[in-house]
Parts: structure tokens; sequence; C-alpha cells
């Protein structure tokens, strides 16, 4: 490789083996979430010295801010000609690597962004993967668990900790052991001992996991004696030949029943509904490790909350800082930078969310250790490289190792990306009215027509694991809606009037009976799941309900079977004939409303006569279904 580009080389090898260090993400390179493997670097330089030769050879230098995009295109139709088009992958790899580190390469980075070489297709279809339903539902409970219920435990135990912490700290800092000479010390320390052990509030703190030399269910000797010691915790106290005393007195003590407890922080949990039908708080308790592996973890759930809730990207979303949380016309908002398709350093834009993100927003706010990273370390000591694609998956795999305890739905285990987040929650948004317009503006793409292009119809391009979703979820409102007429029905009232009737009465008397015979009257649940089979087929209209059957509809006669297939066409709906028309007396006001108005049209002279007979027929239609319910 030509000396002039190894510089080039270098620089992109560091940036792939260290994605999450500090430099990398002040440059705005927020895409490259896990460390490259030795191999692609080496194929990457292979195909760089590829670059560098053919650029010697049409006159090109190293200077790469000076390229063209027929440059560009020039080196990769010689690549194809020459090569492959799988080689030609490889360079565009390469090039739109280039042109993304611009910004750590300076004069020597690509300043043209190669289209890359699969991707989206060109009807818009985006080929990232959503998150199933039976997994997304799962992740984004135990997420907000996590933020609504545990954080405050979690935060409060931070506190704590750290209070006792510094306290004995202070205490050492202060010298009184030394200056009061070791006997005296000594027997003080003694007497805080015995008197401890002779509290009714006193316990003895024990490791909660295994972690190098400590056992879970083993004494914390190394933070027992912040509990009690005038001179500050520490190990000490418990070693050497009178430290060895006070274990065996301690120990004797545990014997003999004295009280022990998961960690060393006094604060009270909240308490839980758990798996087996149980209550009791959402976790034993906490020491310095479990407040280290609850702090990234609550921190991984308010980044995985808030990709989901608001659509952002991975680097707008690690891009948020202390104080983002601003109002945009009135609306609480978050306020970050857009990277892709901008120039270096990003655009500053907004998102208006809701009051849940901004709840996650504040608790990642409180956790953090870098105001100017909300997403970054949790501990201090710890790597401030945050990277979705490892932390995402331990959080699944931790969620799942206490679910039965903490009252979590287990999360079925698959690949989850950041980019999946933002593809599934679209999937869902578009399923709402007007959906893809606020698609379009959440998602910060250029409009090719009025808010919302090709690309965001894709993103909320239903897949058919989500569209069994929506039919579900569908039934399940259609059944909170039938709970009153199931009730009113108990009771004794006419809650249905058309041809439908009889069939819409028979089934919720079949729910009564389901309910009587499996003793659960009162379960509310269990109704509205008996009540979303028995009328799985019902469409809840605003002048009139259709049990759905295909048999009886008066919309599918004559019609083809293709037709058939699809069952009832709500807009070929006939409630005056059909016997799947069912009408309530909350739709009454309706269809006398609309005799009203037909009544007033036909009584204007001047109407043409194939204009009345129309109107006659509706008026004849309408008095048909007024007919059946004054009876």
């Amino acid at each position: 490789m030509p000396q002039d580009w190894v510089l080039i080389a270098k620089t992109l090898a560091m940036a792939l083996l260290n994605p999450g260090h500090r430099e990398l993400l002040g440059a705005g390179l927020f895409s490259m979430n896990h460390a490259f493997k030795v191999g692609t670097i080496k194929e990457q330089h292979y195909e760089m010295a590829r670059l560098a030769r053919w650029s010697e050879k049409v006159g090109l230098t190293s200077v790469l801010s000076s390229w063209t995009a027929d440059d560009c295109q020039s080196y990769l139709l010689e690549v194809e000609t020459t090569r492959s088009i799988a080689a030609r992958k490889n360079a565009q790899s390469l090039l739109r690597r280039l042109y993304t580190c611009r910004g750590i390469l300076g004069e020597r980075g690509l300043l043209i962004e190669v289209p890359p070489a699969g991707g989206k297709a060109g009807s818009g279809e985006i080929l990232t993967r959503p998150i199933p339903p039976e997994v997304f539902w799962p992740l984004i409970r135990a997420c907000w668990t996590y933020i609504d219920v545990y954080a405050p435990d979690i935060i409060r135990a931070r506190d704590d900790i750290q209070d006792m912490i510094f306290a004995s700290s202070q205490l050492k800092s202060d010298g009184h052991g030394k200056t009061l000479g070791r006997r005296e010390s000594r027997l003080r320390i003694d007497r805080a001992l015995d008197d401890w052990l002779a509290s009714p509030s006193g316990f003895v703190p024990l490791h909660i996991l295994t972690y190098g030399n400590a056992r879970r269910g083993e004494v914390n000797w190394g933070r027992f004696s912040l509990l009690f010691s005038p001179f500050g915790g520490g190990k000490h106290v418990f070693e050497g030949p009178y430290g060895k005393g006070r274990r065996t007195l301690v120990e004797d003590a545990v014997r003999n029943g004295f009280p022990t407890r998961d960690g060393f922080s006094s604060v009270e949990l909240t308490v839980v509904d758990r798996a087996d039908g149980t209550r009791g708080p959402w976790c034993s308790g906490f020491d310095d490790l479990r407040l280290h592996r609850e702090l990234v973890q609550l921190r991984n759930a308010c980044y995985i909350f808030v990709s989901i809730m608001s659509m952002m990207r991975d680097s707008e979303v690690r891009g948020i800082t202390s104080g983002a949380i601003v109002t945009h016309y009135g609306a609480p908002a978050i306020e970050s930078r857009v990277h892709k398709h901008q120039p270096d350093g990003g655009t500053s834009r907004r998102w208006w969310v809701s009051d849940p993100v901004v709840k996650a927003i504040k608790v990642a706010e409180a956790i953090a250790l870098d105001e100017n990273k909300i997403f970054g370390s949790a501990m201090r000591g710890e790597s401030t490289g945050f990277k979705p694609f490892t932390q995402i998956p331990s959080f699944v795999s931790w969620v799942n190792s206490y679910a039965d305890d903490r009252g979590l739905q287990r999360i079925p285990v698959q690949h989850i990306s950041p980019h999946m987040f933002r593809r599934t929650m679209s999937i869902i948004a578009a399923n709402e009215p007007d959906g893809e317009i606020g698609l379009g503006i959440t998602l910060k793409h250029n409009a090719v027509r009025a808010l919302s292009n090709a690309t965001t119809s894709g993103y909320g391009a239903v897949t058919p694991a989500w569209a069994r979703e929506f039919d579900h979820e569908n039934k399940n409102v259609n059944a909170g809606e039938l709970v009153s007429y199931w009730s009113r029905n108990s009771d004794g009232q006419r809650v249905a009037f058309g041809n439908g009737e009889k069939g819409f009465v028979d089934g919720l008397n079949r729910v009564s009976a389901t309910l009587e015979s499996a003793g659960k009257i009162g379960d509310e649940r269990m109704l509205r799941n008996l009540l979303r089979d028995e009328f799985a087929s019902i469409r809840l209209g605003t002048i009139n309900h259709c049990l759905g059957d295909p048999l009886k509809a008066r919309c599918l006669e004559g019609q083809s079977e293709i037709v058939r297939a699809g069952g009832p066409i709500p807009s070929m709906c006939q409630p005056a004939a059909c016997h799947n028309s069912i009408i309530t007396v909350e739709q009454l006001s309706i269809w006398r409303g609309e005799e009203a108005d037909l009544i007033e049209k036909l009584s204007d002279r001047k109407m043409a006569g194939v204009h009345r007979a129309r109107l006659k027929k509706q008026l004849q239609d309408v008095r048909k279904v007024l007919g059946s319910l004054r009876t």
C-alpha cells in the first residue's frame, strides 16, 4: 500500500477496533456498535490497497475530499468489470466507510456518499425485520417496569450505599482510630460489634451474587464493618489475629439465629406480584455488585424504551444529553442531532414524545455519570462505551433470569438490533389513522410528497405476524365493548334489534352459561376472553353491528368464491335486510335523524322523479329498521 494511504488504513483500523471510543462518538460515529473482527479489517485493507493502486493509475491522490461522485462510480465500474459483482459490494462498503469516518479522517475523508450495495429496494421496501409481537410486548413491558417500578428503589439504593461509603471515608480521613492508639481502637471496634449483634435492628449482610472471590450466601465481610465500625469500614476489621475472633463471634451469632440479609442497603423495596401468585419485594436486596448490575440494566431499559417510543435512530438516542427535554409547540419533546445525510456534527432536531418517554429520559439522567451522554456509564470505574448490540441481549438475559420472582414475563430470545425498534414502532403507528403522516414527521424522512415518502411507507409496511397481532387486538377491543351488552342482557334487558338479534343474544347467553359452569362469575378477564372467542367475526359499526357470518351475509349474495372468502363487505351492508345486522339502543338516534332528514328532503316538490323514487326507497328501508326497534 502506498505510504500516503497508510495513515488512512491505520485510522480506520483503530476506529473499527474501538467503536465506543469517546473521540469517535464526539465525531458523530454512532453506527459502529461492535468491534470488528481482525479478518474483516484485513479484507478492508486489501480493498484499500487496490483502491490506492487504481487511484495512482488514474491520477487521483489520497486527499479523498477532492474526489467526485464520478470518480467513485468509475472505480466501482472498474471493479465490477475486472473482478466481480461481489467484489463491487466490498468496494462499495469501503467507500461508504471512508465517507462515514470523514469526521476523523479530515481531508482524507470522502465527502461523497456512495449508495449501499443492498438494503432498501427501489419500491421503498425496508429489509429490516421488525421484532415479532411475542417478543416486542414482553420487552416493552419489562422496560417500563424497570423505569416505573424498579427505578426509584435502584436510585435510592445507590444513594444509600454511596452515603455509607462516603461516611466511612470521612471517618478514615479524620484519623480518630490512630489518635486513640491501637488497643483503644480495637476495644471500641469490639464494643461496636457487640452492640450491633445485640441490637434488634442488627443483621449480617450476605453476598447476593457470585463474583470473583465472593460467593452468594457468604458473609460480606468487606462491607459488614460499614454498618458498625466507628472508624470506617474495610476488610481489615475482620482480618488479622483480632479480626479472626470477630469473624468467629459473628458466625456463632448467625448459627444461634441472628438475622442475615442479602446486601447491606436499608432501602425498603417495592412489593410486586410474582408468577407463583405470591407477593414480595422485587429483589432480595442491594450490595455493590447487585447495584452495579441493576444500574446497568436500568440504563439499558431506558435506552430500549426511548428508542422504541420515540422512533429515533440509534445515533440520535445516544446523542441525547442532560437537559434534552424541551417544550415544542406546547408539547414535550426531545432535542438531539440527526447525523444521517447531514453535514459533519449533524443537525439539531426535535422529536415530540409522550410523558412515559420523558420519565425514561429523566431516569437515565439521574443515573448517568456524564451529562453530555446520558446513555454512557452508570457506575464509576466502568467503561463509558455503550454498545447496544451487547447491552440489548444483556437486558433480555437479565430479565429472563429473574422474571418469575419479579412478576415479569419472559422475553423470547431472538436477535434484536436498534434499527428493529424503529421499524417495529413504525408498523404500530402506521396502523393508526393518519399514521403515515405522523411517521413522516417522527422518522425525519425528507418528504417527496406531503410529509411522507416511499421510505416512510416501507417502514410502516405490516408483516404477517403483526397483521395477526392487530386482528387479535381488534377482537380484544370489541370484547371490551361487548361487556356492557352482556351485562344488560344478564339483567334481562333488551340489548339488540334487527334481523341478527336472535343470533347475538344466543351468543351472549352461551357466554353466561360457560361462566356459570366454570364458577367464574365476576372474572372480568375470562368474560372478555369468552366474548372475544364467541364473537370473533363481529364488526362494530357506527349505525349498526355486523355478526360477520358469511353464510348469512346479504352483501355476499351472488359474489364469487374469491370475494366470499374475504368475508362481509361493510360498504355494501343492508341493515334492513341482512340477518347479520344488529342495531343497539345507542344507534337509534342516528336512524331517527336519518328518517327526519329524508322526510325533509322529500317535501321539496321540485325534486326530479327519479331522485324522489330513490329517497322513498331509502326512507322505506329506514322505517323498516325503525319498525323493528319500535316493537
